[in-house]
């Protein structure tokens, strides 16, 4: 009984510690994106403007921002709107840089019932 407890304990740990080396792995790419060098005003900044683009944007027209302290800019460019069980769903393409560093990725937002946008997991 004893034996077979702390084999159960030993394959535990080892599954924690892969757990965990696999999540950190997933999440190197943090290191060459260009939000890792975000201020707190960039974020702020780059929000406003995510809203501004979501709610009040139309299809193709892009949205900038811009921070001269730091110098990070970006851009969110609404690129389709559809409606998913009654809820309407935008893909947003987000261009952001910081540090040097340049990024573009394209998301896909969801209105919730709250009024406020969630990207939606695939």
């Amino acid at each position: 009984m004893k034996k077979t407890k702390i084999q159960a304990l030993v394959a535990l740990a080892l599954i924690t510690l892969f757990s965990q080396v696999a999540y950190s792995s997933q999440l190197r790419w943090l290191n060459y994106s260009p939000v890792r060098y975000f201020t707190d005003a960039d974020w702020d900044i780059a929000k406003t403007a995510a809203r501004n683009a979501l709610n009040d944007g139309k299809d193709g027209v892009t949205v900038n921002w811009d921070n001269p302290e730091s110098k990070n800019h970006g851009s969110l460019t609404p690129l389709s709107t559809n409606l998913k069980n009654g809820t309407t769903c935008r893909h947003l393409k987000i261009e952001n840089h910081a540090n040097g560093l340049s990024g573009m990725a394209v998301y896909e937002f969801c209105k919730k019932p709250d009024g406020k946008w969630g990207a939606v997991s695939k």
